[in-house]
């Protein structure tokens, strides 16, 4: 079994199908995110983009060496995803500042995640307006972690 870097394999890039994959599922949820915010005409820079599709591609290996075969789980891949979108602003709209787009579709994105894991599992998601403001505010400011974003949104989850 390997245990020294260089008996690893070197991580490859995405193939095509994966790639293609997750720029549907993106397209798809930017539409919603349009129908239900309002905020319309938004760029996507796709190099950045693909970029974090491959970090969190990285991460589900990185989880299965270091948690004895663990799976990456949906919502900690939703908090990754909203890492990366708050760290890299893969996106953009007219008239608003980049890191306040961006950390509102990584919220609407993390809310609509763990409501749909929450109604899977017969369980609630505790989010209010309140929370809704202070996780905006979060993402914006707030210099948060991977796992810190992992810990909040397990913690809304009842």
């Amino acid at each position: 079994m390997p245990n020294k870097p260089y008996q690893f394999p070197k991580f490859e890039p995405l193939d095509q199908s994966t790639m293609r994959f997750w720029c549907a599922k993106t397209g798809s949820f930017l539409r919603s995110f349009e129908q239900d915010t309002g905020i319309n005409d938004l760029d996507t820079n796709m190099e950045v983009l693909l970029d974090i599709f491959d970090r969190i591609e990285k991460r589900r290996v990185y989880f299965h060496i270091f948690y004895d075969g663990c799976t990456l789980g949906e919502i900690n891949e939703a908090s990754l995803l909203c890492f990366w979108i708050v760290k890299l602003n893969p996106f953009s709209g007219r008239n608003i500042a980049a890191n306040l787009i961006n950390a509102k579709i990584a919220l609407h994105f993390l809310i609509h995640v763990l409501a749909y894991h929450a109604k899977k599992k017969g369980k609630k998601i505790n989010y209010t307006d309140q929370i809704a403001s202070d996780l905006l505010y979060a993402f914006r400011y707030r210099d948060l972690s991977k796992e810190a974003i992992m810990a909040l949104a397990e913690g809304l989850i009842y």
